[in-house]
């Protein structure tokens, strides 16, 4: 009896998400061709993908930590994270491109503290941008409001308090009731 009463629930409850679409989850050919593009380099650039994984973990831990439907935060962070650790990637691309070079950069504190503040810098874009949007775009509502206060005002002492009444409906067929 009581797996009777969950099969019911479980039949009450609507699907949701993909569920509801009834679409699998799409991986697409751009994931493919970046594994495959990552596998082919990976003997050849050994160097940098040890400074990047180093460099990157801010980036990583913003992508595994995010949840919801818009997932912003690893583009905010990976951006900056990236963008700040670029000097000693083509330092390491244009001067001594080998394993002692790149493991000599990731024990310097520099190249740490870098790329690990880019990537502070863009989490606090990506927390500090949107309040402050809502501040903004809520005190550009607000000056809209009185502006318009002030000009219904100034209607209803032109033309009286008619102005300011609901408007009455039209018949069905239009004003002249076709």
């Amino acid at each position: 009896m009581a797996k009777a009463a969950k099969a019911k629930t479980k039949e009450k409850t609507p699907p949701s998400g993909r569920e509801a679409t009834g679409k699998k989850k799409k991986t697409g050919p751009n994931r493919f061709l970046m594994l495959l593009l990552c596998a082919a380099l990976v003997p050849f650039s050994l160097p940098t993908l040890l400074l990047l994984l180093v460099g990157m973990l801010p980036s990583l831990a913003a992508v595994v930590v995010e949840k919801g439907a818009y997932r912003y935060a690893w583009v905010c962070v990976g951006g900056l994270n990236f963008a700040a650790l670029s000097p000693w990637l083509f330092k390491l691309w244009f001067g001594r491109h080998t394993m002692a070079y790149a493991i000599e950069q990731i024990a310097g504190i520099s190249m740490l503290l870098a790329a690990y503040s880019g990537a502070a810098a863009g989490w606090l874009l990506y927390l500090g941008v949107p309040p402050l949007v809502r501040a903004i775009l809520s005190a550009t509502s607000h000056y809209r409001l009185d502006n318009l206060s002030k000009l219904q005002k100034n209607l209803t002492d032109q033309w009286g308090e008619d102005v300011s009444q609901t408007p009455v409906t039209a018949p069905p067929g239009g004003r002249n009731g076709r």
